[in-house]
């Protein structure tokens, strides 16, 4: 494998995206990729609105209830290192993935042990 190629199935999808300060920002749902010409990877797809477009129609109402429909966008160039997870070059607020607020973070996080590891 040379240091030109990526499979993108097998090192992209579905791995956890950390921001500059390690901070977990979800997962990877979905990946842009502009086909006018030579394929050219655009952006990487965070959010449950990506994640429950490929689910059965009852599942995805049900998710986007549950989980909202939040879909964010972090430009390719943002991407700076691909490990067993993907870091990103901004924190996770400046995208938007502070997933530490909002409803279902305050029902989680009452749970005992909740977010401790």
């Amino acid at each position: 494998m040379n240091e030109h190629y990526l499979d993108l199935v097998r090192q992209v999808l579905d791995r956890q995206v950390v921001d500059l300060n390690h901070y977990n920002c979800g997962k990877v749902d979905d990946i842009e990729i502009d086909l006018s010409g030579e394929p050219k990877i655009i952006a990487i797809l965070i959010g449950n609105g990506f994640a429950s477009e490929r689910l059965p129609e009852f599942a995805r109402w049900v998710s986007l209830k549950l989980f909202g429909r939040r879909k964010v966008k972090i430009p390719w160039i943002d991407v700076s290192v691909i490990t067993e997870d993907i870091k990103v070059a901004k924190a996770a607020k400046d995208y938007g993935l502070d997933e530490r607020t909002g409803s279902i973070y305050r029902i989680i996080a009452a749970l005992p042990e909740a977010w401790k590891k």
